[in-house]
């Protein structure tokens, strides 16, 4: 898929350049306005730029610096008599070149993230990114949306930077210039090159590379020379500088030099045609005579002064949509994030006593309405949301994308109000709905002399996420709601050491009908080296909220089945449970995994796997199928804390089943609580009865211990028999007898 000629590309968008430079035309003599420059100004004159970025600049087969930035660069310097040096290199090179004082300036784009590391000029040109490919019907062609494509850019470029700043869903692969990045889609490294149109089109044209652009001109970007932050002298020399040279006329002689290159497009069969009929057309006219030359000529020039007109207003029309498109977010109309943030500041320095209220809005249904209606639907209830909260009195709104809205009121907000303002069904055209939504509200913040508008934000998505975690229509933001350093530390930690610092435990299991321990329970533990020992309590819930805990499960069963081994424990019929999460039911390879762990010498059965009793309602079908490849490869099932959920043992026998854990709230206080005596005394008589072992959690007397082995219970674990053992001790315990323990306690007759 082409274009044609009249789409607007991003060498047209640089011609506005030529209106900006008549506005700094002075009716100053030019001879007043050319000043020696200041004794600060370096000689030579050192300018950084990339080697590989025609036509603005690079090195031509002679080595030597040709582009229409190199001519400007020249111009700028001979003005003043000055020497202009050149260092053409890797573009990342050139960036760090100027930021260690190798160089002095370099052109580039300009960006939020460069403007706290540079100094700009006036534009010198427009720059538009297009999107390249090999096939231009099998790719996106809009930068927003590159979920599960390999995007190409160049290293420490514009566009690496805009796509870090904005993830749209791609996974980026710097390379080292534009050829590099247009080469990695040719030979499949990535899908598509997200890169400078002008320069790309050199590129493909002169090596003829078998790619395309499948976009039009996005990102059109102002063009600027740069130069360190804190010298600002050279700063205000060089855009003194760049203002004579549109002054003078001598940009303008340059830009005409350079524009067949900067205009230029891969020569197509209407590109020779037209060559064919120019070189013919001058034969003609020399037939034709003198006259029909000179009029001939008097229509053109009439004819590109009436474009040219035309295409100036165009551009006057352009710069203002793209000023209106850096601040507003286009699906809505309100201000976007970093323009939000912007104009907050400005309200807070205006107002230094002032402490805002902010508080974010996150539209929670936008998934559901896409899959029970439509795309369209989702975006049109956010634009009837927006216009919902530009009807009310708020100071600043604005829109973020995907559905999350800022509010800025001049008093504190209630979240019963907010949400009494907001409800209302949202006529959408051709259904009405209700929007359904979370509010994070921060009232009357108060900020330390480096925080600012910024950090409202943050608070404010904090909020918001605690909200949509606890199921809550609003949560008032407070310092409580930060998360605890310590936990953070653990998780980075977890995240750098993994299970270095964590060991095993096993507490025994004891089997009534043989008086033998013959299992345990595998505990993992983590000794912090500076929190000391962490709680499993602690660590478990936070690794599970991010998703982390499988690999903790697998290194446990590695631990506990290599301690079967190691000892002999597996020989002799000793088995060990292992505790499972239900996310690690999902892993796609637990199976294959654990059938590993069990292969011979392993014999079946020794390894057990606790599964709490909500795992099994998440879902059923899928976990009945990894439950029977579970017990087919050897492993044996236990229903751990049975009855603190809502399933019933009807219920889990539908599983492959061996075992039901008591849970130690039923088990702890059955001697004094007649409801959880019947419970216990029930789940042992119904499980038996489905052939179901049982094992009782929590016995920590000798009463409840006769009490259960009248019930006739299998298998009792608790500290009356022993606290979790590290292994030595484990083996120790092994050798005691357990005879007077179980003295003067007899099983009923069944």
């Amino acid at each position: 898929m082409g274009f044609r000629q009249g789409d607007v590309t991003g060498g047209a968008i640089g011609a506005c350049l030529l209106v900006a430079g008549l506005a700094l035309a002075s009716s100053v003599p030019l001879a007043a306005q050319i000043l020696s420059p200041p004794q600060e100004i370096p000689e030579p004159l050192v300018f950084a730029g990339s080697d590989d970025y025609p036509p603005f600049q690079w090195l031509d087969d002679d080595g030597e610096p040709r582009g229409f930035v190199i001519d400007l660069q020249d111009a700028i310097a001979h003005q003043q008599d000055l020497e202009a040096e050149h260092l053409l290199m890797a573009w990342d090179q050139a960036i760090e070149a100027v930021e260690t004082g190798e160089a002095d300036v370099v052109a580039l784009f300009v960006s939020e993230e460069r403007e706290e590391r540079f100094d700009f000029t006036s534009p010198i040109y427009y720059v538009a990114h297009g999107i390249f490919a090999r096939s231009p019907e099998s790719v996106q062609k809009k930068p927003d949306d590159l979920s599960g494509m390999r995007v190409a850019v160049v290293e420490g470029s514009y566009a690496q930077n805009q796509l870090r700043e904005n993830p749209a869903g791609g996974e980026l692969r710097p390379q080292e210039d534009i050829r590099s990045a247009l080469l990695a889609v040719v030979e499949g490294h990535a899908d598509i090159a997200i890169v400078a149109a002008h320069t790309a089109r050199h590129v493909i044209g002169a090596a003829e590379l078998d790619i395309h652009q499948v976009s039009r001109p996005f990102w059109p970007t102002a063009y600027v020379f740069a130069v360190r932050r804190g010298r600002d002298d050279l700063h205000a020399w060089l855009q003194e500088q760049v203002g004579l040279l549109q002054a003078k006329g001598t940009y303008f002689d340059i830009h005409a030099d350079w524009l067949p290159e900067m205009e230029w497009q891969p020569t197509t069969w209407r590109d020779h045609l037209r060559t064919l009929a120019w070189i013919a057309l001058p034969l003609l006219l020399l037939g034709a005579g003198g006259y029909l030359w000179s009029w001939s000529l008097r229509r053109q020039v009439a004819r590109k002064t009436r474009l040219l007109s035309r295409e100036l207003m165009s551009r006057r029309s352009l710069q203002g949509e793209l000023e209106y498109r850096l601040e507003h977010h286009m699906l809505t109309g309100l201000f976007n994030r970093s323009a939000f943030i912007s104009k907050l500041d400005s309200l807070i320095e205006a107002d230094p006593e002032w402490s805002p209220t902010i508080a974010l809005i996150q539209l929670v249904n936008l998934e559901q309405l896409i899959t029970a209606f439509s795309y369209q639907v989702a975006l049109e209830l956010q634009r009837t949301f927006a216009r919902l909260l530009e009807t009310q009195d708020f100071r600043l709104v604005g829109h973020f994308g995907s559905g999350l809205f800022a509010i800025v009121t001049s008093k504190p907000l209630e979240g019963n109000d907010v949400v009494g303002r907001l409800t209302e069904p949202l006529n959408l055209g051709s259904v009405d709905l209700d929007p359904v939504y979370v509010v994070g509200i921060v009232n009357e913040a108060s900020l330390e002399a480096d925080e600012g508008a910024d950090e409202l934000v943050r608070r404010g998505i904090l909020a918001v996420a605690m909200a949509r975690e606890a199921h809550h229509r609003w949560v008032i933001y407070s310092t409580d709601l930060e998360p605890d350093i310590d936990d953070l530390l653990l998780l980075q930690d977890f995240h750098r050491h993994g299970t270095r610092d964590m060991f095993l435990e096993y507490q025994p299991q004891l089997d009534i009908e043989s008086g033998r321990v013959k299992a345990a329970e595998a505990l993992i533990r983590w000794h912090h080296p500076n929190l000391g020992l962490v709680s499993p309590g602690r660590f478990i819930p936070m690794l599970e909220q991010a998703g982390l805990t499988h690999w903790i499960t697998r290194w446990v069963i590695e631990e506990a089945s290599d301690m079967l081994r190691r000892t002999g424990l597996a020989a002799s019929g000793f088995r060990v449970s292992v505790n499972l999460a239900p996310q690690d039911l999902m892993e796609p390879d637990l199976v294959d995994f654990i059938a590993q762990c069990l292969a011979p010498p392993m014999p079946a059965r020794s390894l057990w796997l606790e599964i709490t009793e909500t795992g099994f309602i998440r879902d059923p079908l899928r976990i009945r199928d990894v439950l029977s490849d579970l017990h087919d490869a050897g492993a044996c099932i236990s229903v751990d804390d049975f009855g603190t959920g809502y399933s019933s043992l009807s219920y889990m026998s539908e599983f492959p089943v061996d075992e039901v854990k008591l849970d130690m709230s039923f088990v702890g206080d059955m001697l004094t609580n007649d409801r959880h005596y019947l419970i216990v005394r029930s789940t042992i008589t119904l499980a038996h009865e489905l052939g179901l072992t049982v094992t009782a959690e929590g016995v920590e007397d000798r009463e409840s211990l006769r009490t259960l082995v009248a019930m006739n219970c299998d298998t009792i674990q608790g500290f009356y028999l022993s606290r979790p053992l590290r292994e030595e001790s484990l083996l120790a315990f092994l050798d005691r007898d357990m005879e007077k323990m179980l003295s003067g306690v007899a099983r009923s007759e069944e």
